[in-house]
């Protein structure tokens, strides 16, 4: 635990960890929390990514420090963790951005670790992460933990030949809405963002598997490279309202970077308790309801 040592803990400022912010989405993150005054520490399984990031916003003039991290090993997380809240004395936010797609075609030509690994980065590494903050954010009395959904969950489709991906990023969902349930009374708010069709190395990944992604897969892609896919500014801005004390109303619910407006969600402060904006089969009650709020 080496870079513990390096870090220069600053205990009266606010402190976010951004794991899987190296790159992509999760650097866009790590970016608006630090330039909004934050601490922020990024964590990634790469270290030249990570030593790049870091470097990248503390040359802009803001706090930042990187650590290579696993998350998919408990032990590894726990251990950072804990050291970062030593550190810094505190933790306020985590967003749990680290994931990967895992195999690209039919299930029955996945190779059957590769497939299990996506899902223990994804959803095993998210949980690892947030089993490890709860306590810390506990002692401080409050905290915020942002998680990521995605690959079409609660939209109109899902794509085949990344099911690995795809299962993992619906089990966010619920992991997110039980947490909601568990962690009542805490303090501790979580949500998960659907961040919408942004151009990462994920997207890449796909193009690189050609065939193997489907035709109607690799066609999306294609036109999403070309038109420039959806600006990770957007997830970055939903987190940052996330982590406010302006969203202290909102737990458990999956939230769209591209759709959800800042405005409408706090105008909706007293009608966030029930099911709205969570993963369910809709019914004439939750129709109504959905209705209701606009």
């Amino acid at each position: 635990m080496g870079w513990v040592l390096q870090m220069q803990g600053n205990k009266t400022k606010r402190v976010a960890i951004i794991t899987g912010g190296s790159q992509g989405i999760g650097a866009c993150i790590a970016e608006a929390f630090a330039r909004s005054g934050y601490s922020t520490i990024i964590c990634s399984r790469t270290k030249p990514d990570v030593d790049r990031e870091a470097e990248n916003i503390r040359l802009a003039g803001f706090d930042c420090e990187g650590i290579v991290l696993d998350v998919a090993d408990p032990d590894a997380v726990r251990t950072a963790i804990s050291a970062i809240a030593e550190k810094y004395g505190r933790l306020d936010v985590l967003v749990n951005c680290a994931g990967i797609y895992g195999p690209i075609g039919p299930l029955e030509e996945n190779d059957a670790k590769l497939w299990e690994q996506a899902v223990r980065i994804n959803i095993c590494g998210t949980a690892f992460c947030t089993r490890a903050a709860i306590p810390i954010m506990k002692k401080g009395g409050c905290g915020c933990i942002i998680c990521f959904a995605g690959a079409g969950a609660g939209g109109n489709s899902i794509k085949p030949n990344i099911s690995s991906y795809v299962a993992s990023k619906f089990g966010i969902c619920g992991f997110t809405e039980a947490m909601s349930n568990e962690l009542k009374g805490t303090g501790i708010r979580i949500n998960a963002i659907s961040p919408g069709a942004v151009n990462t190395r994920l997207l890449s990944q796909v193009l690189s598997a050609g065939e193997k992604a489907g035709k109607d897969f690799l066609q999306a892609s294609i036109k999403q490279k070309e038109t420039g896919g959806t600006p990770p500014k957007l997830a970055a801005d939903l987190a940052l309202y996330l982590a406010s004390d302006e969203a202290s109303h909102i737990s458990g619910k999956v939230l769209s970077a591209v759709w959800e407006k800042k405005e409408a969600l706090c105008a909706m402060k007293d009608k966030l308790g029930g099911p709205l904006y969570t993963l369910r089969r809709i019914d004439d009650v939750m129709y109504q309801e959905k209705k209701k709020g606009g």
